[in-house]
């Protein structure tokens, strides 16, 4: 019989766990391509992470959080376009590795403002 800590060294997966920190280091498959033939976002909790799957405008897919930093929106009710998956809420624009993209008024009130390219959501890598 495993201890209540040797048990909960193999059994817990998720972030910043020794079990979780060895899954994340190989592929896992969490959905189908024919899934999205028919929807473009597909929300997915794995690990003990809910993020969000989706496909973009140009086919590429991307594995990000699922929720928004700047007002915790659920981007699997985002609105994917060629080059990411863009929040409902404030239209923020997040492309495949986590990175902004787009800002919409904060681009137009401070044009020289540079805060999009320090905000970053967590972003996993995805083979098709």
């Amino acid at each position: 019989m495993l201890s209540s800590q040797r048990n909960k060294l193999l059994c817990e997966t998720g972030p910043g766990t020794s079990m979780g920190e060895l899954l994340r280091r190989y592929w896992q498959p969490i959905a189908g391509v024919s899934e999205f033939e028919r929807q473009d976002t597909k929300a997915v909790r794995i690990m003990g992470e809910d993020l969000v799957l989706y496909r973009d405008g140009e086919g590429n897919y991307g594995l990000v959080d699922r929720h928004c930093p700047h007002r915790r929106a659920d981007l699997a009710y985002g609105f994917t376009e060629d080059r990411g998956l863009r929040c409902n809420y404030h239209g923020w624009l997040w492309d495949h590795s986590g990175a902004c993209l787009h800002q919409p008024f904060e681009e137009t009130r401070h044009p020289e403002g540079t805060f999009k390219d320090k905000v970053r959501i967590k972003a996993y890598p995805v083979a098709a």
